[in-house]
């Protein structure tokens, strides 16, 4: 399949083009300009590879959980491009891109959900999920007795309230694997995820919650 794949959930933008086995990507961060950045990285790609959008066959992209705003304008570009190019869409999950980047084991992945909490999901050994995606403070999260490996930035921002309590079920750890284009694609290539008309793509949220209040706040750091 020919195809692009747009991830804006995080602070990088991560864009790759697949056409006639042609790839061409780009992922770097960008803190908060996804939504300056986005169209003419993708003009830049295109220009790459010689061909215009209308010649692929799907957009992919990721639909979240993330950053609200990076979710929100990754779908609307993708929509709106998908509308003016009679392509069809793939939603696909931010942390399913995760564990695909290091399958071969069972695996854990916790995302940096902000507010003091994680985003987490349970993967088997060929990273297809095994529980729903849910979000809740890292003291919170669970591992049953088992080998897992231990994925995502979630292991970096909150490993004093993580890696103690489950060192015992955790083999190994990579916090650096974020969310990544060329993940969107080999998942696009696994047939678990529905193309769609562009008009059906939707946002996973999980929390619809961007901050706490006052009292909140001063709760957690008491």
């Amino acid at each position: 399949m020919n195809l692009l794949s747009i991830d804006t959930t995080t602070d990088y933008l991560s864009l790759a083009i697949r056409h006639n086995g042609k790839h061409v990507l780009f992922h770097q961060q960008v803190g908060q300009k996804h939504a300056e950045l986005l169209l003419p990285t993708l003009d830049a790609l295109l220009a790459e590879l010689g061909i215009a959008l209308s010649q692929l066959d799907a957009i992919a992209f990721s639909q979240g959980p993330g950053s609200f705003t990076g979710i929100r304008i990754g779908c609307a570009i993708a929509q709106g491009l998908a509308f003016a190019n009679a392509l069809p869409m793939m939603a696909i999950p931010t942390l399913d891109t995760i564990a695909i980047q290091a399958s071969g084991a069972p695996a854990l992945v916790c995302m940096d959900a902000r507010m003091g909490q994680v985003y987490c999901a349970k993967y088997d050994a060929q990273a297809q999920r095994i529980d729903a995606i849910r979000v809740c403070d890292p003291q919170d999260v669970m591992l049953e007795d088992g080998h897992w490996n231990a994925q995502g930035d979630g292991f970096s921002h909150y490993a004093d309230a993580l890696l103690p309590r489950l060192a015992a079920r955790i083999n190994s750890v990579d916090a650096t694997l974020r969310p990544h284009a060329n993940a969107l694609i080999t998942l696009a290539d696994s047939g678990r995820y529905p193309l769609q008309p562009a008009q059906q793509s939707e946002i996973l949220y999980v929390r619809n919650k961007i901050a706490l209040t006052s009292a909140e706040q001063k709760a957690r750091r008491s």
